[in-house]
């Protein structure tokens, strides 16, 4: 009996040991993804790039030391999600295109890349199952604080010290409007809700101080979003849901009226004005030269290997609106508006203290597709894994809640 107590004593010992040991991974690994991406982005253009795999790496390591079973199936979910299947099917698609575009190296990289940059997303989300602590949630609105503080310096930097901005300053203010409402969403799920309004104002003044107008853009479309879907939740997804979807189908109409509205407006050629009408300008010239082109697009990555290698206008517009029909035509601009409006219209389904902030931050990065924000760059789209990561660690830190299946990879 002695003999058989203490084989008890150890059998606990070791399993607390294990609890212990995956504690300590899971809090390394958020706080790597909450504070190391939005000071990564803003130190060095890859540091990003280290800190997400890591993060990731110790969330499964943290699972796998929990020793409970169910992640393949816990992954498989997200195939259920209108959202997931249109993201994959666009994938899919960019990769077909290979067969005719003029850089099928970069596309095959670029496609690769983007496949596993899911994949992880979709493991780091399925690996936790039980429900997430508050301190791993207070990680990421301190994480959007510390990234303030980074980019306030290195833009200080550069102005003070002459030194040269790498684009920190610039991916910095996009991590925060990326980043910000998932954070204000983890806050309020908890009831923090004086520090929530307290780190709004804080990113309000922030983006009026640097004056990034990607920044600006965003975080007012995600306010606007913010408050109509906290009056009316159901009516306000419905009606961006649709016209989401709708900006995406006839976005290139706004270059193809533009120079005839310039000329009513300014009465000049729209080429002669400064940006980002000259921008606009060469997107219209684009559009209108090569018509059938629109159909199947001029394939995976071009738009960014085109104007590097000076076969594309340097204006060329790089925002994902434009390349998304430039590079995979309408067959790919159709699979972006259904995906739009599956990840709005689903909104409803998220916990109802979160389903705001999941308005709010689609919204945002919708807003950062129609400016001249670079998502050809990985940068963007790691941040937007690492908002997906942080909303659902928001999901899964309500309590006597049921664990919403993929549901923050669904709909941010």
């Amino acid at each position: 009996m002695a003999h058989r107590a203490e084989e008890t004593r150890f059998a606990r010992s070791g399993r607390d040991d294990a609890a212990d040991a995956s504690r300590f991974f899971s809090r390394v690994g958020y706080a790597a993804l909450a504070s190391g991406a939005p000071i990564g982005v803003v130190v060095d253009p890859l540091a990003l790039f280290i800190v997400f795999p890591i993060g990731v790496a110790m969330i499964v390591m943290a699972a796998v030391l929990q020793g409970k079973p169910g992640l393949v199936g816990r992954g498989l979910r997200a195939f259920t999600s209108p959202t997931f299947l249109a993201l994959i099917a666009g994938l899919c698609w960019a990769t077909l295109s290979v067969l005719w575009t003029p850089y099928p190296v970069s596309a095959l990289q670029h496609a690769l890349k983007l496949t596993l940059l899911i994949l992880a997303t979709l493991l780091a989300v399925a690996a936790p199952r039980e429900n997430a602590r508050a301190t791993d949630l207070y990680l990421f609105p301190i994480g959007v604080v510390l990234g303030m503080i980074a980019t306030a310096a290195k833009a200080l930097a550069v102005v003070v010290g002459h030194i040269p901005d790498d684009g920190g300053v610039a991916a910095g203010a996009i991590a925060l409007a990326v980043l910000l409402f998932p954070a204000l969403g983890g806050l309020t799920a908890r009831g923090r809700n004086g520090y929530a309004r307290l780190l709004l104002i804080l990113a309000l003044a922030f983006a009026y101080v640097t004056g990034y107008r990607p920044l600006t853009v965003a975080l007012f479309a995600g306010y606007l979003a913010l408050s109509f879907s906290i009056s009316d939740l159901t009516r306000t997804a419905r009606e961006l849901a649709w016209g989401a979807a709708a900006l995406v189908l006839l976005s290139p109409l706004i270059p193809a009226f533009a120079p005839t509205i310039a000329a009513w407006i300014f009465h000049v050629k729209l080429a002669t004005l400064p940006q980002p009408y000259a921008s606009l300008s060469v997107a219209a010239d684009i559009f209108t030269h090569d018509k059938l082109r629109l159909l199947m697009g001029h394939g995976f990555a071009t738009v960014a290997r085109g104007v590097r290698d000076m076969i594309l206008p340097l204006h060329t517009p790089r925002a994902l609106a434009f390349t998304v029909w430039y590079e995979l035509g309408i067959i790919g601009a159709v699979i972006a508006a259904v995906g739009v409006w599956f990840g709005f219209h689903d909104i409803v389904k998220a916990p109802p203290r979160l389903a705001p902030f999941l308005a709010a931050g689609f919204t945002a990065i919708g807003a950062l597709a129609f400016t001249n924000v670079d998502f050809d760059d990985m940068t963007v789209m790691t941040l937007i894994a690492v908002a997906v990561i942080a909303t659902d660690v928001a999901a899964r830190s309500q309590y006597r809640t049921t664990r919403p299946s993929a549901a923050s990879l669904a709909n941010l």
